[in-house]
């Protein structure tokens, strides 16, 4: 038996300019990354990267997602980050924040960076209720789909 080995890319989405809202979405952000690839790399690379593809984690607020992929596909999408600046119709660039073998290591990777996240942001907001509900927000770590 063979074992599927599989890389979670962890990408910050950076907008061009900071004031503009990005609806991110699990669909619009795989059908980004799946055309860029297509365009790029042609059907091979399609062929390579559709097998075990999934954007499995994203969240609006802190403009973090996680990518799943294929061992042998992961050249592919970290290659293909750098070169994306249109994500549906806003102007926006890819940083890769982390690549790793397992979810958990992803998981805690991106624990630890939305906490230093909420540090500089919670200097920000006025009432308690704020702060709950932006804490609240920010954290939530949904891998179940």
């Amino acid at each position: 038996m063979v074992r599927i080995k599989n890389r979670y890319i962890a990408v910050q989405i950076v907008p061009e300019k900071s004031m503009q809202t990005l609806r991110l979405s699990d669909h619009t952000l795989s059908k980004c990354l799946l055309q860029n690839v297509e365009k790029y790399y042609g059907v091979y690379g399609l062929g390579v990267l559709e097998h075990g593809f999934r954007v499995k984690y994203c969240n609006e607020r802190t403009k973090i997602a996680v990518i799943r992929c294929l061992h042998r596909g992961q050249r592919y999408v970290s290659s293909i980050l750098p070169l994306i600046t249109l994500i549906g119709d806003v102007r926006a660039k890819f940083r890769t924040l982390y690549v790793g073998a397992t979810v958990i290591q992803c998981n805690k990777f991106i624990i630890k960076h939305q906490r230093q996240f909420l540090d500089r942001i919670m200097g920000q907001t006025a009432s308690a209720k704020e702060r709950q509900d932006l804490f609240k927000r920010v954290m939530e770590l949904d891998m179940d789909r």
